[in-house]
């Protein structure tokens, strides 16, 4: 169902992406849509994040499925208008009127979720038994992985197309952000490696290694860091607050790792103290010790 909505609306946007180019790109000028319809644009670049991020979030499907449906044709929305704004003042009409009607049935969906439960207590009961079917959903198998590289590879595939369009010929970003192409750079080329890695026909037969289990971080954080790169060279603003959302679970899963990694070391101490007790020289003369003595 995943792969259906992500070829559909791939399809919709790659059709849009052509007809901006056609009109912004033909003749020289005209201005690029990002200074002529900034907020619009903005506001596009947010629904597409947010459409991509829905599609791999395990908690509350039926409200998550109303918040991806409302990003996905609000950017259709918003390309509409760029592109033919009386026929785009029309469609936001009726996307308010569908917007406020999906309102009202969730607002009725938290009422009754509220009724239902006996106690404040239910509703994280719910969201760790959402997170513990992810969890295991991760450990039987590679969906939930195979659905972020999809969310990731469609928010590439969407962003990307949209840097011509942010920097005419006469701008070049290799020139004015080059430290940042750079990254960009060195972002794509590990990311292809790591999903290369990942989806080896070794690594796949040994998921709960931890090989496999960094392997797939790094896939996963530096495809995420091209999505932010190009957020930051499209919407600065957007990007930098992305940026930093970026960093905080960066650094969330390498206090975990180090934690991890610190209880690993614990365990062989305490096996090497037990087996040097065991079996090693000491054992041996203490039991000297004890032959003599007897």
């Amino acid at each position: 169902m995943t792969n259906h909505k992500l070829r559909n609306f791939s399809l919709r946007l790659a059709v849009f992406h052509t007809l901006l180019k056609i009109k912004f790109q033909s003749e020289r000028n005209i201005e690029s849509p990002f200074e002529t319809h900034s907020v619009i644009m903005g506001t596009f670049v947010i629904c597409i994040l947010l459409y991509a991020t829905t599609l791999c979030t395990p908690y509350f499907p039926e409200l998550i499925d109303d918040i991806n449906l409302l990003a996905g044709s609000l950017a259709t929305v918003l390309l509409t208008f760029i592109l033919f704004p009386a026929l785009g003042w029309v469609i936001i009409v009726f996307w308010a009127i569908f917007f406020v009607k999906l309102l009202y049935h969730a607002i009725g969906k938290f009422s009754q979720l509220y009724q239902e439960m006996s106690s404040t207590s239910d509703l994280f009961n719910r969201m760790l038994l959402g997170r513990q079917a992810h969890q295991n959903e991760e450990r039987n198998g590679s969906t939930a992985n195979n659905n972020w590289h999809a969310s990731l590879a469609f928010a590439i595939g969407v962003l990307l197309p949209l840097m011509p369009l942010k920097y005419p010929q006469s701008t070049k970003p290799f020139e004015t952000h080059s430290a940042l192409m750079l990254i960009l750079i060195i972002a794509v080329l590990v990311y292809a490696a790591a999903w290369e890695i990942e989806h080896h026909p070794q690594t796949n037969n040994n998921n709960s290694s931890i090989h496999s289990i960094i392997v797939t971080k790094i896939s996963l954080f530096s495809g995420s860091l091209v999505t932010v790169v190009l957020v930051l060279l499209i919407i600065p603003a957007i990007g930098w607050f992305i940026l930093l959302v970026w960093t905080i679970f960066l650094m969330k899963h390498i206090y975990e790792a180090c934690q991890m990694l610190y209880r690993l070391n614990r365990s062989i101490s305490l096996v090497s103290y037990v087996f040097n007790e065991e079996f090693g020289p000491r054992a041996h003369l203490s039991q000297g010790r004890n032959g003599f003595v007897a």
